[in-house]
């Protein structure tokens, strides 16, 4: 069973998580709205970077996360930048036994005057058919 997880703060991630999920063929919901007693085998988590970092909510999500829940983790994000939420999410969640593939799905996101418009219907149709890709590659 798949899972599309996200924080969103100012929309892009949320939009990227629902082409994600579209995918993916699993429903996005927001980090506080995912049940812990689910097992998982491939848990999407979209992230944005803000000042650098990933959300703190987002963070602590993936902090009370355990192997036996999880088998693998897929990352997706948007950024203003070219930052990543990969390496962060890797620190967090590898020391605990959670597997995070090296596959991403990044895009810029708009912020400000900067990347107005992204994620744009090109971006989200790329986020879909990554998620459809790393499903058949997941199995």
């Amino acid at each position: 069973m798949n899972r599309v997880v996200y924080v969103s703060r100012g929309g892009n991630t949320k939009k990227l998580a629902d082409a994600i999920a579209k995918g993916a063929g699993a429903p996005a919901v927001s980090v506080e709205h995912f049940d812990p007693s689910e097992s998982v085998d491939t848990l999407y988590v979209g992230a944005s970077i803000y000042a650098g970092a990933i959300d703190g909510r987002l963070r602590r999500f993936l902090a009370g996360l355990k192997p036996s829940q999880v088998k693998c983790v897929v990352v997706f994000g948007t950024s203003a930048g070219k930052k990543t939420a990969l390496p962060e999410i890797k620190s967090i969640l590898e020391p605990k036994g959670i597997g995070v593939s090296n596959d991403e799905f990044h895009c810029r996101g708009s912020f400000l005057f900067a990347n107005r418009g992204r994620p744009d219907g090109e971006d989200l149709r790329q986020a879909e058919a990554f998620a459809e890709r790393t499903c058949r590659e997941q199995k």
